[in-house]
């Protein structure tokens, strides 16, 4: 083979089976969205969304997701946003990822600028139950936040 020639040459990962993908990570306590790195271990999902145990809540039709802290309810001061594809604020941090026809993670087909368009910061616990309070019965809260 030629020095510095690429034929017969395949690419080697640094470690064997770890994938690097993008994904975005939904901040509301910080009112940030940025691109973070995610290698294609779940386990990782734990510490991008700083949570025990996680849920996905389907965002997008081309499978793109976000994975939020199932017990982001019960957590002191925690912090909301919503989505204009999903009808209630969802608690914490989320990491938006998306998936192939396997269910294996993928990075997101959504741009993080079309993210950002589509999420709204809600507040803390105490303007969840205000907005909860002063519109019993309202199972859809995206006319809350979302004019268009």
């Amino acid at each position: 083979m030629i020095a510095g020639s690429a034929i017969n040459q395949t690419y080697q990962p640094l470690f064997k089976g770890t994938i690097h993908m993008k994904a975005f990570r939904i901040d509301p306590m910080n009112k940030k969205i940025t691109e973070v790195k995610y290698n294609g271990d779940y386990k990782q999902i734990y510490t991008h969304i700083d949570a025990r145990t996680f849920d996905h809540a389907t965002l997008y039709e081309n499978g793109d997701g976000a994975y939020i802290d199932d017990e982001g309810l019960f957590v002191e001061n925690q912090y909301f946003w919503i989505h204009k594809n999903y009808p209630t604020p969802l608690a914490g941090i989320g990491l938006l990822l998306g998936s192939n026809e396997e269910g294996d993670s993928t990075t997101p087909k959504t741009t993080i600028e079309e993210l950002i368009g589509d999420v709204k910061w809600v507040g803390d616990r105490h303007d969840v139950t205000v907005s909860v309070r002063f519109n019993p019965g309202m199972e859809d809260f995206r006319p809350l936040f979302f004019t268009e």
